[in-house]
């Protein structure tokens, strides 16, 4: 179609009146900018009810007419245009980004000559106004020679007895007119081609948006008011297997998407019910896909009404969202152990400073006490409480990830054989324990913190033992090498290639379900009565494994029994078990500071370092520890700090003392690792760092060490 065509003639006609309506004034722009250039007088209005004023005022030759405005939407505009007798002629052709066939349809039923769909193509749509202005030009033009022929017939008429003359006139005038209108006619026919070569591209627009809808990843369907389905996507079909013959026509919740449960048969029942009574109906359920799969459904029902307001179909829809309900289970998790890993930071913090205390002061008084056996036994125990708690905080660390980990090359089936032993002291006679040890020499040597394995596995055998209190049975340990290749790696994503040992401990007990095993590795989650439990064991676990660089999973099945699968990284080159000796005492006579805002730990340090020789000097306040150093930089060989403490922390004392002496060695102390690695502690200027609690030969042997650099 060229210019010609869609540019209204200038001479032979007034200039076409068009009423652009939109409530975007972005919109009214646009049209106003391309059509102005086709001399049309454009007119426009912001809201139906300003339109229908507007044009029964003007008169415009035609409407562009937007759908959704505020007030009246374009649908109850065009009803009151058509009912208004002034207006009624007056084409009118939509423009909205509304697509679906239900709202052309709608607007066409409203008396609308066309429906043009948002982003619109500048050239349709002047096609198609300069059509619908030529036909109403045409139908002006044909009803004006009826009348003017009407009236001559009837003038004629009273004349004819007059002239006949001018009968033939007339008749001629006739034949002219008739000419004219065979000649419109042949226009018109080239216009209804044009139009019906717009209507095919609308057609292939039609389809294009078709396959939108049947490859949206969009769970899609159509309802009828009574729940039967009409129309389903190709995604929602391939989600659970079926044709489209298996379940048009059916009522919706007899359909394999909700057959699965009777509690979401009902609710979806009860959805279409309000849905049907023009509510919007929307909520989580679960739908089985093809492979037996639960996932999890974000569905909603949304009415179509008609123009009088009527719900004449729903559509349903459904998102997949399984896999963000698990991030989001991952978040709150992840959440959640922060939030137990700053706890425990503080606990330990405060609990080990009180174990160095009490560790300490019981050690040097065992040596001084060293004649009296009954004080020296009793000092012996209060030694193992306190080793005792020091584990205790060590593994509430260890949940937490914060803590030292002081690992080494062992052999698993060593700790297999020292956790047998303390297993069968403790377990009833009615559970049997085996174990199959299946490696090559050296296959089960790995590199790890014997006491947190030890941790693991009493942890799994008296979870074991409480499965099978009932009745008795088997609690099983297997231990095998095994090279982790692509297959291993697909069913365990957290393994890397190499030699690893795995160990499985099994039970023949009651079994767990799918909703427990789910949660056994969640912090504080038990199956045991209150008194039994914690619920931190399995979570323990899994931190230690994991910290390890392993694995570890579990099968279930209610009355089966229960395997745990741990999958640790195994040594493959050779090394030395050797164990070591402890350090002996050397002391010596150099001068040190030390510092501790806590009374009782200062005493503590001041006599464990006068008792190896050295020459203290204390303090319980950093800021005057400060002071002292900076009246004497040169009295001091060594400086050992806290901490956490008030006035300034350890850090920030550190950093102070280098600016005034760049060359003194400083030992840090704390209850709590809080460095991240070894290049802090030297940005911060500290020689190395004691772990609280720690006894006289410790002490030493760091003393020693960082003097002797």
């Amino acid at each position: 179609m060229n210019n010609d065509t869609l540019t209204p003639a200038k001479n032979d006609y007034p200039k076409p009146v068009i009423l652009t309506v939109d409530d975007d004034p972005n919109n009214l722009s646009v049209l106003h900018d391309c059509l102005e250039e086709l001399n049309y007088t454009i007119l426009a209005a912001e809201d139906g009810e300003s339109a229908v004023k507007r044009a029964e005022y003007a008169l415009p030759d035609l409407i562009l007419l937007d759908v959704m405005m505020p007030g009246i939407d374009g649908f109850e505009t065009c009803r009151r245009l058509k009912a208004n007798t002034n207006t009624k002629e007056i084409p009118v052709i939509f423009m909205t980004a509304l697509a679906e066939t239900g709202h052309k349809v709608k607007g066409l039923e409203m008396g609308a000559v066309d429906y043009i769909t948002k982003p619109f193509q500048r050239e349709e749509m002047l096609a198609r106004i300069a059509v619908h202005l030529q036909n109403r030009r045409l139908t002006r033009e044909l009803q004006k020679a009826k009348d003017e022929l009407e009236r001559r017939v009837e003038e004629r008429t009273t004349d004819l007895a007059i002239t006949n003359r001018e009968l033939e006139e007339e008749i001629a005038e006739r034949q002219m007119v008739q000419e004219q209108l065979q000649e419109q006619a042949l226009i018109m026919e080239e216009k209804v081609e044009e139009l019906q070569r717009a209507q095919d591209a609308l057609l292939k627009s039609e389809k294009k948006f078709r396959v939108i809808f049947e490859q949206t990843f969009q769970l899609m369907g159509l309802l009828s008011p009574d729940g039967i389905l009409l129309e389903a996507n190709q995604t929602s079909l391939g989600f659970c297997g079926v044709t489209a013959s298996e379940v048009i026509g059916k009522l919706f919740w007899e359909t394999p998407w909700w057959t699965h449960s009777e509690e979401q048969r009902q609710r979806l029942r009860e959805g279409i019910s309000s849905a049907a009574a023009g509510e919007l109906v929307r909520f989580e359920t679960d739908h089985l896909d093809g492979k037996g799969k639960l996932n999890i459904i974000d569905f909603s029902l949304k009415p179509v009404h008609d123009e009088q307001g009527n719900v004449v179909q729903m559509i349903a829809e459904g998102r997949d969202i399984t896999a963000l309900k698990k991030l989001d289970k991952e978040l709150r998790q992840s959440q959640k152990m922060e939030a137990i890993g700053t706890l425990a930071g503080g606990i330990a913090h405060d609990f080990n400073n009180i174990l160095t205390a009490i560790i300490g002061f019981t050690d040097m008084a065992q040596r001084k006490a060293a004649k009296d056996d009954s004080i020296s036994r009793d000092l012996e125990r209060v030694q193992e409480a306190g080793t005792r708690a020091k584990e205790l905080v060590s593994r509430i660390l260890t949940f937490s990830r914060q803590g030292e980990q002081e690992r080494q090359p062992l052999r698993m089936a060593t700790v297999i054989e020292e956790v047998f032993k303390l297993l069968r002291a403790t377990l009833p006679t009615s559970i049997e324990i085996h174990q199959q040890i299946d490696t090559v020499p050296n296959g089960d040597l790995v590199l790890a913190d014997p006491t947190q394995l030890h941790q693991v596995l009493m942890n799994l055998g008296t979870n074991a033992a409480h499965a099978m209190r009932a009745r008795g049975g088997i609690f099983t340990v297997t231990m095998a090498d095994i090279a982790a290749d692509a297959s291993l790696i697909k069913l365990y994503p957290d393994l890397t290639p190499g030699p690893y040992v795995r160990l499985t401990v099994s039970d023949n007990g009651h079994g767990m379900d799918a909703a427990t095993k789910e949660r056994i590795f969640e912090p504080y989650f038990t199956t045991k009565n209150v008194g039994e439990g914690t619920g931190m064991g399995l979570s323990v676990v899994q931190g230690i494994i994991k910290s390890h660089g392993g694995t570890i999973s579990v099968y279930s099945e209610p009355g089966q029994g229960t395997a745990f699968n741990i999958f640790l990284p195994r040594i493959a080159d050779e090394v030395s078990l050797d164990t070591q000796t402890d350090a002996l005492f050397y002391g010596g006579s150099e001068r040190i500071l030390f510092v501790d805002d806590e009374k009782v730990l200062a005493e503590l340090g001041e006599e464990l370092l006068k008792e190896l020789g050295y020459q203290v000097t204390t303090e319980t306040s950093s800021l005057e520890m400060l002071a002292r150093f900076r009246a004497e930089p040169d009295a001091f060989d060594l400086v050992i700090t806290d901490m956490t403490m008030p006035g300034l922390t350890g850090r920030e004392l550190a950093k102070e003392l280098h600016i005034i002496r760049p060359d003194i060695p400083i030992i840090m102390c704390s209850g709590f690792t809080e460095f991240l690695s070894a290049s802090e502690a030297t940005e911060a200027g500290i020689s190395e760092f004691l772990m609280k609690p720690y006894v006289a030969s410790k002490l030493d042997q760091v003393i020693r060490r960082v003097l002797s650099q």
